[in-house]
Parts: C-alpha cells; structure tokens; sequence
C-alpha cells in the first residue's frame, strides 16, 4: 500500500470501528523469481520436516528411557540386586538399551552357587551373549559339600586350536593366567573375567564369598571395560557378603590393572609366578624341559595363581626325533606344532578355592584334597600345604606325551614350585609326592 501527500492510505478502507480493510481479499505470494521462490518452499519443507523429525527424536527418546529402564529392572532381579545395571549396560562399548536375561539363572545368596546371564536384544529375533555372573558362598562347615571344581583337559589346556579368521596355523594360548587384582587379597583377572572375594571372619555360617564378572561378547575387552568387571566383582562380593552375615574387609580395587598378556616369553627374562622357573634353570640344566614361559605378576596374598612352560617351535624340532623313534605310536612333527604343542602348567589354590579341587581326565576324577599329595596317573602330580592357616593345593599339570619325554625331570622341577609357591606364602605342612609317584605316568 502508499500513503499520499495528506497521509491518506491509497488502497485501503476504514470501517466504523477504525480497522483498515484491504480493498483485495487475496494477497499474492512476493514474487522473488524462479530461484528465490524455489528457495522460499525448500525453506518451508525443511521446516515442517524438521518438527516432524523432532518430534520423531523425541518419541524415540522416550522409547529408549523406557527401554533402560526395563533393561535395569530385568539386570537387578536376575543378578539379584547385587550389581548396578547402568555398569552391565555401559560394557562393550555401552550405547545398550534392551537386553535380555536368562529365565534359567538367578543370583541367590540362600545358594551356594548361583549365577545370571545378561543377552544385548538386536534385530527381531536375536539376541548376542553379553555379560554373565557367577556367586559363590563357601560354608564354614569343612565337612560341607562343595561342588567339585575340575582342573578339565579341554576348558583349562593353556593352548587350543585357531580359529578359521585367525592368521597362522599355530595353536594360540587360550587365556591369559591370572593377574592379581593389587596384592591379591581382593582376587585376579584375567582378559575377560574379575574375581573378588571376601575373606570372613570366624564364628559366621559363610568362610568365604566370590563373585565373577564376566564379559561374554566376542570383541576385544578394553582396559575400561575391565576396571567396569573390576567395580561389578568386588560390588556383588561386597553387597552378597552383607547379606550373608560375611563380616569382611575388602580392599579398594587398584589404581592401575595392567593388560593380560598371552605373550610368551624366555626363562632368563620372566619374574612373577615363573620366577621359580628362571631361578631353577640358574642351577639345572634346561635340557628337554620349556624354552618358552607366560607369567603374571606375583601377588603376595593371592589365593589363585599360574604359570605356563612351552616348547618353542625349534626345540619341538630339536627334540621331535629321538621322541619319535622311542614311542610306538608317535604324535607327527605337523601335529604337534599345529595342534598338540608341548607344554607344562604348574598352579595354586589357597582357601576355599582348595576345597572339592578334583581332576577330569581320562574319564574319571581324582581329588586333589588338602592335606594330601599323589599323582592321577595321567599327567597332573598335586602336593599340599597350609597358608595362613588356609589349605593350600598345589598343581604340576603336563601335557601327554610330553610328560614321557621329561619324567626324570618332573620331581626336582615340581619340587622347585612348591618351595617357591610356600615360601613366598609363608606356609607350613608341606607335603609333597612321592618319588615313585613321579614314575607311574
């Protein structure tokens, strides 16, 4: 519209109550060409598309606090309320909000043992292993029976076979051995599992409490993801002990938890739990016994700790030959390097962990109980003692037929262990095997 000279607005009325009317009842669009009007409607689209988007955001929004918030109920009752779920659900890279959890599994501290597996939900229909725990109440009755905890061929060999998408063809090392978790008091770790316990004091129905945390997903644990297992543990040993009358003093988890390796490494360079190792071979010849060592660190108050002895590939060669015309029916020189590697494990259990510690090969167990020292026949020699007024089992484990072929050195070799493992624990009663359980292999 104009105004005039007289200010008179041309182009447009008043009526009786002083509102302008347009002499037009249509306004036309302002026409800014091709290009600007194509401009205006692009404007106009990506407005109403960006409510409708927003509002779709927040909908989803809602759908995944919901979501959460059933993942977390469903976590705590089956893990029985004795871990925080937002840790579970922030593993493996967190961005998680459903899961599911096994109807069959349960935590239960009215049970000796009782665990809870947690499944992240994907698509329709399918769902991926993600997080499990594992409880453990042992009784303060030493006539209690305990389930029996097998050393087993197949799930504690230190070496399997590689996968297809694994480069090489060599066998790899199953798992790292334990790491103590500080000095070991509060438990180890290894590469995807925590263990924490609590130690209780006397005069209670429970002697001890452990707690697992395990990641069950396929991809790599990160250092986060363990410190996130290491909080989990000690949370539901904390947390089980008090429901379970466990009076106990847990330490703060470390500051630092360094990598697990399943790197081997030389004798003369290893410490830790292979130290005993390297001190031996300072005073003995090597001989046929392992070229190659995977340790630990040693921690000074850990109930559970391991060391693995291999023969690297050129020893395997080196020795193949006088192996292989003493033996009627021996393994081929390509068996061995690609799935039978030579190999030696020596390993101890303190405490309740000692109790109900059974073998499981050649079709049928042998008890490793404290107090006692024997071999199976079958390539595992144990020998005993007491460690801070705990009984204390300590394990020589050799792979067939690696065992024929180094026999005379097993006594003074296992000897070495068990003086190192009770030393460094100042335990007492050692017993040890006999001579002649050293040739019945």
């Amino acid at each position: 519209m104009a105004i005039d000279a007289r200010g008179a607005v041309r182009g447009a009325t008043v009526d009786d109550r002083g509102s302008e009317q347009q002499e037009s009842g249509i306004r036309e669009w302002p026409d800014h060409g091709p290009w600007g009007n194509a401009f205006n409607i692009l404007l106009c689209v990506l407005a109403v598309a960006g409510i409708g988007l927003s509002g779709w955001a927040l909908v989803m929004e809602v759908v995944d606090l919901r979501d959460r918030g059933e993942s977390r109920e469903r976590i705590a009752a089956a893990c029985g309320g004795l871990i925080d779920p937002g840790l579970v659900l922030g593993l493996d890279g967190g961005g998680i909000d459903r899961v599911k959890t096994d109807d069959r599994y349960e935590v239960s501290t009215e049970m000796p043992y009782s665990g809870c597996r947690v499944y992240r939900v994907g698509g329709p229909g399918t769902t991926y292993s993600h997080f499990s725990m594992s409880l453990v109440l042992h009784s303060a009755d030493p006539d209690a029976e305990e389930t029996a905890d097998e050393i087993d061929e197949q799930e504690d060999e230190p070496f399997r076979r590689p996968y297809r998408d694994e480069e090489g063809t060599a066998p790899v090392v199953s798992h790292a051995v334990p790491y103590p978790l500080g000095d070991g008091r509060l438990g180890d770790y290894d590469e995807y599992k925590v263990t924490a316990r609590a130690h209780c004091a006397t005069g209670g129905e429970v002697a001890s409490v452990e707690a697992s945390a395990v990641a069950q997903y396929d991809r790599r644990v990160t250092s986060e993801d363990r410190r996130g297992l290491a909080e989990l543990a000690r949370q539901a040993v904390d947390r089980a002990a008090g429901r379970a009358g466990c009076r106990a003093d847990l330490p703060g988890l470390p500051a630092d938890l360094p990598e697990p390796t399943k790197e081997f490494g030389a004798p003369s360079a290893t410490g830790g739990t292979c130290a005993w190792y390297r001190n031996f071979l300072t005073t003995e010849e090597r001989g046929d016994l392992p070229d190659r060592a995977l340790a630990s660190p040693a921690g000074r108050a850990s109930d559970h700790d391991a060391c693995v002895l291999a023969l690297g590939e050129k020893e395997t060669r080196r020795i193949h030959p006088g192996y292989a015309k003493s033996s009627g029916y021996p393994q081929t020189l390509e068996d061995v390097l690609r799935y039978l590697p030579w190999w030696a494990k020596t390993e101890t259990y303190v405490g309740d962990g000692a109790r109900g510690l059974r073998t499981g090969r050649v079709n049928e167990t042998t008890e490793l109980a404290p107090g006692t020292a024997g071999t199976d026949s079958s390539g595992v020699w144990w020998a005993s003692s007491v460690c801070g007024g705990r009984p204390a089992v300590h394990v020589l484990w050799v792979a067939y037929p690696y065992d024929r072929i180094v026999r005379d050195r097993l006594e003074p070799l296992f000897r070495a262990y068990v003086t190192d493992a009770t030393e460094r624990r100042g335990c007492t009663g050692v017993v040890l095997p006999d001579a002649a359980d050293f040739d019945r292999s």
